[in-house]
């Protein structure tokens, strides 16, 4: 018999992220229902949720000739912000907030990733 989870799935499951090509961000997703933006940085490894974001700057983002230009103009400092990613403090390794580690390359870990404490840049 399987055993269940011990741990709730984390808040950064709910808005599913595709990759995108940009200099600065790796991934974005969006739930229209929520009103909730994902990103996912590149150089930071950070995972932010922007809540209350309307489809219209959604869509705008997406259709904007440079995305790390609109998001520093229209996102970053104008919507709440919460990390969904961070580092397990037992392997240093980067994960969702609040799950259980996945480990360096596969190596098991019973860690619970946290916060990292710091300013976002990005």
């Amino acid at each position: 018999m399987t055993k269940p989870p011990d741990h709730t799935p984390s808040e950064a499951r709910l808005v599913p992220r595709l990759p995108i090509d940009s200099s600065n961000i790796a991934s974005v997703g969006y739930s229209e229902a929520r009103r909730v933006l994902a990103i996912e940085f590149l150089s930071s490894r950070l995972f932010l949720h922007y809540y209350e974001v309307p489809p219209e700057v959604f869509e705008a983002f997406g259709l904007a000739p440079s995305r790390g230009a609109f998001y520093a103009k229209q996102i970053r400092g104008k919507f709440t912000a919460k990390p969904m990613s961070g580092l397990c403090p037992k392997c240093a390794a980067w994960g969702y907030i609040g799950e259980r580690c996945e480990g360096i390359d596969g190596a098991a870990c019973d860690g619970i990733v946290r916060e990292v404490d710091r300013t976002h840049k990005d």
